[in-house]
């Protein structure tokens, strides 16, 4: 099998070893997505199928946006539902959430309901974008049976502060006429009351747990609308109106409910969806990524490993803020685990993090090319990076054997 020989601060360097017997490692992969070129699941694979000479174990990786639903019933043997429901454009459409039969569990994102990708570019902008279709998701989801319902909150092109799924749910927003509003356009500054003696009641029975890697507060400078509302079609010239809309709404939303939940970490997550959650049910607010290493049992196979591999599409000092492979790369820190990173991109000149128990980052771009080029060739750079990694691995292998290396 393989030793790692260590230095004192668990990964300054890392000397490996075969013993007599079986001279394979176990590895643990789990890199997250490549934004726009690959999913946690395709990058994964193309490392297990570039290191055949070990035993590597797949752990996907799903922070709650993208790519959750598919991680989760991947991990714990669920299925994908298909049915309809209403895009975020307010038409109709196909819609896809995950169910696990043994533990009763549905998991939906918001961004297949209310989902950027979905968003029609020709129309760009919050007011015509609602979230009608993630309620209308857990509607199913109780109808098939839900006793816990996970709702990854990422990937939206909503600003809505949640109505559209309250609406789907069964709440009705009146204007100062008390006539209900229409599900779109959405004009938060026009809510003054909000009925809900027909939210459904399953929901009151239901444990909700929201996986967001998200902690903002619904309003301010670091709220919904100013730190994710331009990318969804705001323009800057709008942000401080639709902020101030956004904190009328949010004090109809208290008076109402007698929560005050706009300051809760995670209330601005998904366009203030997380803040909706918050203040009409008791749910709980977990990291996307802790959620799914406990489900998973992530740190059970990191344990028993002698390698790990993380990485995502960018890595740079906002990673270090407890992205993705941080978080791995600590957890397999704590068992003595060294971890390398494979990149799209490094920045500042990062080649190692010892402290942070990350032996090697490694970008996978091999020659000049644009960012287009990157993302679309993104498979294939990712395989050869691996390819190279582990032949100089074997390399040491060969060394540290006291072989003869030709």
């Amino acid at each position: 099998m393989w030793t790692l020989l260590t230095g004192p601060h668990v990964l300054p360097r890392c000397v490996l070893r075969i013993e007599k017997g079986d001279a394979q490692m176990k590895i643990v992969t789990a890199i997250d997505s490549f934004k726009g070129s690959m999913s946690s699941q395709l990058a994964n694979e193309i490392v297990k199928r570039n290191v055949p000479n070990h035993n590597v174990d797949i752990f996907p990786i799903a922070d709650g946006g993208e790519g959750t639903v598919e991680v989760f019933v991947e991990l714990e043997d669920g299925e994908i539902i298909s049915q309809p429901m209403t895009s975020v454009n307010n038409r109709p459409d196909k819609g896809h959430w995950g169910w696990v039969e043994k533990s009763r569990t549905a998991i939906i994102e918001a961004a297949e309901g209310a989902g950027l990708i979905k968003a029609d570019a020709a129309t760009l902008h919050p007011r015509n974008h609602t979230s009608f279709g993630m309620g209308e998701q857990i509607i199913q989801a109780l109808d098939k049976g839900a006793e816990t319902i996970i709702l990854g909150l990422g990937g939206t092109a909503t600003v809505d502060g949640g109505i559209g799924m309250l609406q789907a749910l069964g709440c009705v927003f009146c204007g100062a006429d008390r006539e209900p509003l229409p599900v779109l356009p959405i004009d938060l500054q026009s809510v003054e009351d909000i009925d809900v003696s027909g939210m459904d009641p399953r929901l009151k029975n239901t444990a909700i747990i929201l996986a967001s890697d998200v902690t903002n507060p619904l309003c301010g400078l670091q709220g919904a609308a100013y730190v994710f509302g331009e990318q969804k079609g705001l323009a800057a010239s709008e942000l401080a109106s639709y902020d101030e809309a956004m904190g009328h709404y949010r004090n109809v939303v208290e008076k109402v409910t007698g929560r005050n939940e706009g300051d809760s970490a995670g209330a601005g997550a998904a366009g203030g969806i997380g803040f909706a959650l918050l203040s009409f049910f008791d749910c709980s607010f977990e990291s996307g990524f802790e959620l799914l290493a406990r489900r998973g049992n992530l740190e059970d196979k990191i344990k028993s490993a002698d390698l790990v591999i993380s990485g995502e599409g960018r890595f740079d000092s906002q990673s270090l803020q407890g992205k993705v492979p941080i978080g791995i790369s600590r957890m397999a820190k704590k068992h003595r685990v060294p971890t390398v990173l494979f990149v799209g991109k490094a920045e500042d000149g990062l080649i190692s993090l010892p402290e942070e128990n990350i032996a090697a980052i490694i970008p996978i771009v091999d020659a000049p090319m644009s960012l287009e080029e990157a993302m679309t060739n993104g498979p294939r750079l990712l395989g050869q990076a691996v390819e190279r990694a582990f032949q100089l691995i074997g390399i040491g292998m060969e060394i540290s054997d006291g072989s003869d290396y030709e």
